[in-house]
């Protein structure tokens, strides 16, 4: 039995150097099936060991006195293997087949990686070939990782990356892509910026013969009005031509900023929608929305202006710091000498200031989580008048907010500034000084003092720009970094290359050993076996917590099994594309979601070009359409936030259409009439009639009753099947749960009966 190639823990590279020379002639890389660290030795003390897995053995090792000590159980010889949670710890229970244990330990760091040992020992104590048959799915690159691998800094559980490895510089380049498309206006935009910035250092070589010819400042010079009008023309036109290109270069820069901000904005809202289930359960809805509006908004300040503006301000240091040595190199020498200190304060306050943007952004997310939150329950959050707890949690995630912001305030950014400014005056305090001796002296002329204070100011205003743009580059780098970490995450679910198309589906269904875990460790369903024939109707039911809604995620493939198959028309669900099958798919749920928008595209939401015709009926044959046109514009009407201006059943009837419209093979009925009154559930019931025709029908249901008509029933008890059959069969089985269960709801239908007489 090989080990699948795309698996990440099999592998003797990932031991430490001396277990692997140790084990290397006792075992192959190509023989591991699985690797799992331990760090826990057997008293619950941390330690470092691994387990490893071959066909033919368990091998054991632990570092003792820094060496590593350990030993091999034949896996013939074992009996089971399980998983034991604990309190911040588990263990792997192995038992011999004459009843000896060993236990392994380790925290659930590594719960994981023990998980998937377990389970392909599993197979090869259970011999089915389960592991040869289902290999299982690799780490997708979207489940969270603990710690860096670089520096093994602990990642925050708000961050997906290492921003103590963060490259700000890598990071920003990476915006290039998303500006290529428009490399022309960013080059138009730069090279104007690149004339202004010439132009405006003109002026300061201007005023040397406007001060000394113009007004007679030089040695033997009479004032003269003409020369002076003549400069300050020149001056004056340089004015009105730096106007007209710098509104022409605004236009190209801001222009350029609001595409690649859009394309941005785009990208990532799209990506998102590529995204799985699995990453929006980890995350919080409030986190995301502000990547897609706040974060790419910040993006387009940075593109717009600061990049080019960088760029320009160095070429200005260059520039204006060869002029002033040009002019006096002396005296360039001495108003210079604040410089290194400026630099000195930019390097200081880098890391303190880069610091506060990470804390100020994650308190951001969290104030804005909460309304997330607290907005789509603002009808529970009126429901048991907790008005006030909610404006508190704000009130406390608002004030954690300011806390930082205060502490940003008054510690590195009040600091900063005005220190900056203070080594800059320092420079131009010693050129008056310095100029003002060597004048009286006559050793330099006014003219030349001021263009060299001119020049001077244009030195060090580029250093102010870099200095407070370091403020914003951070700000940016840490927005692109929350934006590519979305961008990077790859979907766990996705379609194949060459997937087949889902064009035409009988919907047939089999279900093969099917088992799957939301966090890798336990097992929300458990080998599942069935089969459901094509226009069947299955009732699902059991327990809560059995995992009724879990298989139906797995058949509209929301979710990817753990291991086994699932089968529509002999073809794994796996190798079709997605958005086809999902097509073919149609799903009802307990609680319908209704977009803002009118009643009419809500029902024709999985199908847009439908006709008006082809809308009006699937209403009517979801009983929708009579209370529809009683509405004031019909179709027409706004259902407002998520539906919340209709009763259920009316929530629930336009759902039902959306599905009949969509004409699915598959119809997928998740708890369609539990929340309604009878008389609706009546008329729902009548639609639901007519939309499971010829369809291929798995139905999830409390209300038991609603099963009936089901052609057979499947009950699930933590994750298991327990029992199958019609439901006659079920309801006459002595000790059956789902006679339990139905017995249960016939006596609480009676008591409720007799208190309403």
């Amino acid at each position: 039995m090989a080990a699948p190639e795309n698996e990440t823990d099999n592998s003797l590279d990932h031991l430490p150097e001396e277990l692997a020379e140790q084990l290397g002639g006792a075992v192959s890389a190509a023989e591991v099936l699985a690797v799992a660290p331990l760090d826990l030795d057997g008293r619950g003390m941390y330690a470092e060991g691994y387990l490893l897995l071959t066909e033919q053995r368990l091998g054991h090792f632990l570092r003792v006195d820094g060496h590593w000590r350990g030993d091999w159980i034949p896996t013939g010889r074992l009996g089971s293997a399980k998983i034991v949670e604990g309190l911040g710890m588990g263990l792997l229970r192995v038992r011999g087949d004459v009843g000896q244990a060993e236990e392994f330990r380790f925290t659930l760091r590594h719960a994981k990686a023990a998980a998937r040992l377990q389970r392909r020992l599993e197979g090869i104590i259970e011999g089915d070939g389960e592991a040869e048959a289902a290999p299982e799915e690799p780490e997708r690159s979207d489940e969270k990782k603990l710690r860096c691998e670089k520096c093994g800094q602990v990642i925050p559980a708000w961050s997906e990356v290492c921003h103590a490895c963060m490259n700000r510089r890598k990071i920003l380049f990476r915006l290039l892509d998303f500006v290529r498309p428009n490399l022309g206006r960013a080059l138009g935009a730069f090279a104007l910026s690149l004339l202004l910035t010439g132009m405006s250092m003109v002026q300061p070589w201007l005023a040397k013969p406007l001060v000394n010819r113009g007004f007679g400042a030089a040695a033997g010079a009479e004032p003269s009005f003409r020369i002076v009008v003549i400069f300050v023309s020149i001056m004056a036109g340089l004015m009105v031509l730096r106007m007209a290109g710098q509104i022409v270069q605004l236009r190209l820069s801001l222009g350029l900023g609001t595409l690649v901000s859009r394309r941005i904005r785009n990208a990532v809202y799209a990506h998102m929608h590529k995204l799985s289930l699995s990453f929006f359960a980890k995350r919080q809805t409030g986190a995301l929305v502000t990547r897609v509006t706040n974060d790419t908004e910040r993006l387009w300040y940075f593109v717009s202006s600061m990049c080019i503006d960088m760029i320009l301000a160095l070429l200005t240091l260059v520039g204006v710091g060869a002029c002033l040595f040009v002019m006096d190199w002396k005296l360039a020498a001495f108003a210079l000498l604040p410089v290194p200190l400026m630099f000195f304060l930019m390097v200081f306050f880098h890391r303190r200031l880069h610091r506060s943007f990470h804390r100020m952004w994650h308190r951001w997310a969290q104030m804005t989580a909460v309304v997330a939150d607290a907005l789509p329950g603002v009808r529970v959050i009126k429901a048991f008048s907790q008005e006030d707890r909610e404006v508190r949690r704000f009130e406390r995630r608002s004030s954690a907010l300011f806390d930082v912001e205060m502490g940003y305030i008054a510690g590195a950014r009040s600091i900063f500034g005005p220190m900056m400014l203070f080594a800059s005056g320092l420079g131009s305090l010693v050129v008056w000084l310095l100029g003002g001796w060597w004048l009286s002296r006559g050793r330099t002329d006014l003219g030349t003092l001021m263009a060299f204070q001119g020049f001077l100011a244009m030195f060090l205003h580029p250093i102010h720009r870099i200095a407070h743009m370091d403020e914003m580059l951070n700000r940016a780098a840490t927005s692109a970094a929350r934006i590519f970490e979305i961008l990077d995450t790859e979907p766990a679910i996705y379609s194949r290359s060459g997937a087949r198309k889902a064009d035409e589906l009988a919907g047939r269904i089999e279900l093969r050993n099917v088992s799957f875990s939301y966090d890798g460790v336990r097992k929300v369903l458990k080998n599942i076996n069935a089969t459901i024939e094509a226009g069947q109707m299955i009732g699902l039911a059991g327990p809560s917590g059995g995992g009724k809604t879990t298989l139906v995620n797995l058949i509209s493939r929301f979710y990817d099994t753990l291991t086994g198959q699932i089968l529509i028309d002999g073809v794994d669900v796996r190798d079709y594309d997605i958005s086809q099958l999902r097509t073919k798919i149609g799903v009802v749920l307990q609680e319908p979601f209704l977009f803002h928008g009118t009643v009419g595209e809500n029902i024709a939401y999985g199908k847009p070009d439908a006709t008006p015709e082809e809308v009006i009926d699937a209403a009517r044959a979801a009983n929708a359409n009579d209370f529809i046109l009683g509405f004031p514009d019909g179709y027409d009407t706004m259902v407002g936030e998520r539906g919340q201006t209709l009763s259920g059943g009316e929530r629930q009837r336009i759902s039902i259409a959306r599905a009949i419209l969509n004409d699915p093979t598959v119809l997928i009925l998740d708890e369609a009439t539990s929340s309604v009154d009878t008389e609706t559930e009546k008329l729902i019931q009548e639609a639901l009639d007519r939309l499971t025709t010829n369809r291929t029908t798995i139905a999830i249901a409390h209300r038991l009753s609603t099963l009936r008509k089901a052609d057979r029933l499947i009950i699930l008890e933590k994750g298991e099947v327990i029992e199958e059959g019609t439901h006659e069969q079920l309801a006459v089985k002595e000790d059956g749960v789902y006679a339990k269960l139905l017995n249960m709801q016939r006596e609480s239908q009676s008591v409720m009966g007799l208190a309403g007489e």
